[in-house]
């Protein structure tokens, strides 16, 4: 119901109590004042299926539990979960909500960060934000020549564009790829930015999502050996995840071939030499430990990924 003021006073004014000493005369209280805000509790009670009755005065209360109970499938309401208490408590990464988990920022122009419009994304798991809930100056960024920059989102200060060579941002300056700049519940990176010296960005979009994980195999050439029997292959799975993933898995082969049949050989396995890992790509090297050098034309290798983070 709209506000309903004292009797001949204006729209919005305010009741004031009577005082004879002070010869102060109390409003006027017109009976929309009085009827209205029964009328409006009565149909309150009635709508949820309470027959209103004078005898129980806590009827407009049970109408909102009811209410609660009709949209939720009941329950005690002590216990009912709040959007704001998930945003502080529930562990879900931040999650974006386009095809390829990424918000895919441009440049407009030399010297200029966008962030686009229409992109929905999920803070921690159970509440939607849109990037068109932000003004067009809260998502567009000037940048400075040979920069390098990490694009964020947090629920208090929404998008930043923030330095790395800032000592408040990187105190400890850490490498850009570090882990300690990975998306976080609350606090989302959600893409490099790299400048030249012409001032024109180089954009990283990268994935956002509450479980991120990749498998592929990839086949490679094998190259010959640095001591006899060490046949090299070498992949690299290329990520762009917001959180460096945890190696699950990084494996390969070095098998025989018609050249090379596996009887000349003591063995036609790899083992994985070395890996590296952070949010953009990680990369195996598989080594065979054969005791024989044959020749290494053909001979057929592979790097399995398993990722998540």
């Amino acid at each position: 119901m709209k506000y309903v003021p004292p009797l001949g006073e204006a729209a919005d004014a305010a009741y004031v109590d009577g005082n004879r000493s002070a010869g102060t005369k109390g409003s006027l209280v017109p009976a929309a004042a009085v009827e209205y805000p029964q009328r409006e509790i009565d149909h309150a009670i009635s709508f949820f299926g309470l027959t209103p009755v004078n005898a129980d005065l806590q009827q407009l209360r049970k109408a909102i539990e009811a209410a609660i109970a009709a949209a939720t499938g009941g329950g005690d309401t002590s216990q009912f979960f709040l959007i704001s208490q998930a945003r502080s408590r529930l562990k879900f990464f931040p999650e974006i909500e386009s095809a390829d988990g990424k918000m895919n920022v441009t440049s407009p122009s030399a010297g200029t960060v966008q962030v686009p419009t229409s992109v929905t994304f999920t803070h921690r798991g159970s509440y939607p934000v849109s990037t068109s809930d932000y003004i067009e100056d809260d998502r567009t960024f000037t940048t400075l020549a040979n920069k390098t920059y990490h694009l964020r989102w947090t629920p208090v200060g929404g998008f930043a564009l923030e330095d790395l060579a800032d000592s408040g941002y990187n105190p400890s300056v850490l490498a850009e790829n570090d882990a300690a700049f990975d998306s976080t519940y609350d606090d989302m990176l959600i893409a490099r930015v790299v400048t030249s010296a012409g001032n024109v960005a180089t954009i990283t979009n990268l994935v956002n999502k509450d479980r991120l994980f990749a498998e592929e195999r990839i086949e490679q050439t094998v190259t010959g050996p640095s001591v006899p029997g060490a046949y090299v292959v070498t992949a690299t799975k290329t990520t762009n995840w917001a959180r460096a993933p945890k190696v699950a898995g990084i494996r390969g082969n070095i098998s025989a071939n018609a050249t090379n049949p596996a009887g000349a050989l003591d063995s036609t396995s790899g083992y994985l030499s070395s890996y590296s890992k952070d949010r953009y790509s990680s990369t195996g090297t598989v080594t065979s430990d054969w005791t024989s050098s044959p020749s290494h034309t053909g001979l057929v290798g592979y790097v399995h990924f398993d990722l998540v983070a």
